[in-house]
């Protein structure tokens, strides 16, 4: 699997569940799925396995835009942390 990206909503806000493997030819998906949104917005990465350095890149991009994350494993967090 590449990516699958789901988009859920709560009382909150819209949650952007982001699964598989973030790589460069997804970032577009996941760029259109944000930018369809209105109001806050989650990434949910629980299940996010791997991101080349375009997908970080976005990740870093869209949390600098004000995205919260929620359940980023240990390495996709190091791998945040070494983008900012």
């Amino acid at each position: 699997m590449a990516v699958r990206i789901t988009k859920t909503s709560n009382h909150h806000g819209t949650i952007l569940r982001v699964d598989g493997h973030l790589r460069s030819e997804d970032v577009g998906e996941l760029v259109r799925e944000y930018r369809s949104l209105a109001g806050p917005a989650v990434l949910e990465l629980s299940d996010l396995q791997s991101a080349d350095s375009v997908g970080v890149r976005t990740l870093s991009e869209l949390v600098s835009l004000g995205v919260e994350i929620h359940g980023a494993s240990p390495y996709i967090s190091l791998l945040l942390e070494k983008t900012c």
